[in-house]
């Protein structure tokens, strides 16, 4: 027998949610909150300051770490908000202010990109100069225990930029999985499925810097893309 969950959804009509995928729903809001023009550029300056260098066993290192870092925090991010969503309870209200605030959010960073172009307001010049100095001192750093500490306290602050600019996707996302009675290995099966797919961006651009870094230099067509 067909299961049905119907509601109704201004604009669209009734809907059944049965109808719809937990593990897609993971892959396609994962994707889409993995391309991040406001946290990307940090990546793509991280590489093109170590191929400066030339050393690609230093590349893995430094970007390795970075990579695995921001995957593991975001991780832990979405883990804290599902267990602030099963503290909170009180679906019925939390559920409408969460959907509100994910339509606003699409709603004022499409405006952004129609007034602003490709400009990130999130991060500023002087923070973005701030950083890439953090960067190049990384860099030049030999590779040890302080050094690894200062990637992951670079990865941490990227993930606090990468919140800022897609706030409403990750919080509706860990909503939906409360609201289905997710638990346990099955919760934590549709959280690492949408960091894979968050983090498949990362991995392009590391591995194009990697292979063929005189075509990395796409940060603006991206950032517009």
């Amino acid at each position: 027998e067909d299961k049905e969950y119907l509601i109704t959804v201004p604009f669209i009509g009734v809907v059944n949610l049965y109808d719809y995928s937990l593990p897609i729903l993971s892959i396609i809001l994962g994707f889409v909150d993995g391309f991040n023009p406001c946290a990307m550029w940090v990546l793509v300056t991280f590489l093109l300051i170590l191929t400066q260098i030339g050393d690609k066993r230093k590349m893995w290192q430094f970007v390795g770490v970075f990579i695995v870092a921001e995957a593991v925090m975001y991780y832990g991010i979405l883990n804290v908000w599902l267990t602030a969503w099963d503290f909170v309870g009180l679906d019925q209200i939390i559920t409408p202010i969460i959907g509100s605030v994910a339509v606003a959010a699409g709603i004022f960073f499409l405006y952004e990109y129609y007034s602003a172009g490709n400009v990130c307001k999130v991060v500023s010049f002087e923070k973005q100069a701030k950083i890439t100095g953090k960067l190049k001192a990384l860099v030049n750093s030999k590779f040890g225990i302080a050094t690894f500490f200062g990637i992951l306290a670079l990865a941490f602050s990227v993930n606090i930029i990468e919140f800022a600019c897609s706030i409403g996707i990750p919080q509706a996302f860990t909503k939906i999985l409360e609201l289905n009675l997710i638990e346990g290995a099955a919760r934590q099966g549709y959280m690492l499925l949408y960091i894979l797919f968050y983090m498949i961006d990362d991995f392009i651009v590391f591995g194009i810097g990697l292979y063929a870094i005189d075509k990395i230099h796409l940060t603006a067509k991206y950032s517009k893309l």
